[in-house]
């Protein structure tokens, strides 16, 4: 075997813990700077008489027009679009980073002990 092959298992162990490393990294400056708002569930908000409202997340009304046009599969096709976009803000955005480096860094250490196995 040639000799580039027995330091793969090396090289994607260091992958591994750099990725790691750097991802909860991120993750702990994000959860850090990210704002514990009390509106982080309002998607936008609204000017009534002068005075500023949260627009909830889900609004009742919003959800029953929904479901007259679309029926029950777009009511849930939209409440899960809007879990997904949720996961790119704020302090759910540090948790998110978290758990991809995570992820990536166990596919590495997996990927390592395969190649290790080969040798």
């Amino acid at each position: 075997m040639p000799a580039s092959d027995s330091r793969l298992p090396r090289r994607l162990r260091r992958a591994g813990a750099i990725v790691l490393g750097l991802g909860l990294g991120a993750a702990a400056v994000v959860y850090a700077s990210a704002p514990a708002s009390a509106d982080g569930d309002a998607l936008g908000y609204r000017i009534a008489g002068g005075q500023t409202f949260a627009q909830e997340a889900n609004d009742p009304r919003e959800m029953q027009q929904l479901e007259r046009l679309g029926g029950k599969s777009a009511v849930m096709m939209f409440q899960f679009q809007r879990w997904v976009a949720s996961l790119w803000h704020g302090r759910r955005l540090a948790w998110t980073l978290a758990v991809i480096s995570g992820l990536v860094a166990l596919l590495c250490f997996h990927l390592a002990s395969l190649a290790a196995e080969d040798d």
